[in-house]
């Protein structure tokens, strides 16, 4: 769903400086580390378990030591049309839906492998570079409810009563307060003039996201005696990132004369980062229907720049209509450590007419790390890697996949996903396990052509939380409401292979 025109009057374009803020957080670190392995439509097809089957460029995103299993020199490119839905509940409101569509690339690989001659027991090496998309933000979803607990401008409040109300100390107690939304003792006036008198208020965000992170590899890998194969892979990880949301939160009790109609407040925030990683692994061929496989990811060390613009506009009835936009752009610097990675994995083949893989997967979440730019180690980063270590867990992901080959060129192929939710039960449930079920097809056009297409239907339900503030009562907890939001992703891969 598009936000309405009338509110969208950002102000990147328009900004005189930029201010520097801390307002990154654990969902950052999870967004850059939630990523998956199956890059070409045939790795997609069987479940992206690519890590001791081999010949597939997708290995180097998970496997290196698969590129050594290739004979020929090859180039592939992999576009994909992807299909997402969201429907979403939000306190007693159910089944808001919205969809986007959106073409993109998702890898192109060129692998050239050098057979080796003589009495030599190394058969070959093979060099390999390209990119693999691991991550597509692009999600659009909405939510709407009626709250009679609180209020977004208490976030407002709780900012200005703590910071101040100087655009400079942050945004949100500025936008509160030169909105109308706080009153000159920074209370807050829907909360003080609705939802107090036993008053609700009507809660609707809307949420654009696109951008994704790629992964630029030099691989090298070699084959020994078709018993030993062993790579590595140099990752340069570009990350690009875009959300845009709306809050809108409107009187809902039916009072015309309590200094409050509605507020709207638009976030634009837009994300780059440059990070780097190396993956290592190995595959044994104890017999010829039969590979094992191990790979371990270093941690990926990114660096990570955030832009941040704000639009608030309110009308308050007597108060009037007020529409504040900063002039400073909000900047944060940070960096960010992924968690390392562990495949284990393991290969079946039935003779010449298919074969059945698998991985598994290990991920220690409760690792990753969030470090700000400057000097020291400030409260609020230790508090977010403290929430990091306690919030978070190990996850244990699995993939398996099959192919069985039709005919002399057609091979048909399933698989299926299963990653694992990344917070610890009983702590956090805004994550969900994730679940990928896959088919595909593909055709030798020629001797040295191949086509491979792919069908991936993926499911995941998570939590959203609007907002947060720490309760300056106590003694009178307030109930804070999640939306939970079923994300439904379709996607068409196809992927050209050309040997020579």
């Amino acid at each position: 769903m598009k936000f309405k025109l009338s509110l969208m009057t950002l102000s990147g374009a328009a900004a005189l400086s930029i201010s520097n803020v801390n307002a990154q957080n654990y969902e950052d670190a999870l967004r850059y580390s939630n990523l998956t392995t199956g890059t070409t439509a045939r790795s997609m097809a069987i479940g992206g378990a690519a890590g001791s089957l081999g010949a597939d460029y997708s290995a180097a995103a998970v496997n290196p030591a698969g590129l050594g299993v290739y004979r020929q020199s090859e180039l592939t490119i992999t576009p994909y049309l992807n299909f997402n839905g969201t429907s979403s509940k939000y306190i007693d409101n159910s089944n808001t839906a919205d969809n986007n569509t959106a073409f993109k690339l998702g890898s192109i690989g060129l692998v050239s492998t050098t057979n080796m001659r003589g009495r030599s027991r190394w058969k070959s090496v093979t060099f390999a570079l390209g990119f693999n998309k691991l991550a597509d933000f692009n999600t659009h979803s909405t939510y709407q409810g009626v709250n009679n607990q609180s209020s977004f401008s208490e976030v407002m409040a709780a900012e200005a009563q703590r910071n101040g109300t100087n655009e400079a100390d942050g945004a949100m107690g500025f936008l509160g307060y030169e909105g109308y939304l706080l009153t000159n003792d920074l209370r807050s006036i829907p909360y003080r003039n609705v939802l107090a008198p036993g008053g609700t208020l009507k809660q609707t965000k809307y949420n654009q996201s696109k951008g994704a992170v790629n992964e630029f590899n030099l691989s090298l890998a070699g084959n020994y005696d078709d018993k030993f194969m062993i790579g590595g892979t140099l990752g340069i990880t570009s990350y690009r990132f875009r959300r845009k949301t709306e809050f809108v939160e409107a009187d809902n009790s039916g009072n015309l004369n309590n200094d409050f109609d509605y507020f709207s407040l638009i976030e634009d925030l837009q994300t780059n980062g440059v990070g780097i990683n190396g993956k290592f692994g190995f595959i044994y061929a104890p017999v010829q229907s039969f590979r094992v496989g191990l790979s371990v990811h270093t941690p990926t060390f990114g660096s990570y720049t955030d832009y941040v613009d704000y639009d608030l506009l309110s009308e308050m009835e007597g108060l009037g209509r007020h529409n504040v936009v900063p002039q400073n752009l909000y900047r944060s610097d940070y960096s960010i450590t992924t968690p390392m990675r562990a495949i284990v994995s393991a290969t079946g083949f039935i003779g010449t007419r298919g074969f059945i893989t698998a991985d598994v997967e290990y991920v220690p979440y409760n690792t990753m790390r969030i470090r700000y730019e400057g000097t020291g180690v400030s409260e609020y980063e230790r508090a977010q890697n403290d929430y990091i270590k306690s919030t978070f867990r190990s996850a244990i992901n699995g993939r398996i996949g099959a192919e069985v080959r039709a005919t002399k060129d057609l091979a048909v192929r399933i698989g299926g996903a299963y990653y694992a939710n990344p917070y610890k039960d009983g702590v956090n449930d805004l994550g969900g396990d994730r679940i990928d079920l896959s088919a595909g097809i593909g055709y030798k056009l020629g001797a040295n052509t191949t086509l491979d297409l792919t069908y991936l239907r993926s499911e995941q339900t998570y939590k959203d939380s609007p907002y947060r503030f720490t309760n300056p009562d106590p003694a009178n907890p307030i109930t804070f409401y999640d939306a939970s939001i079923k994300n439904t992703r379709n996607m068409v891969a196809l992927t050209l292979g050309l040997r020579f």
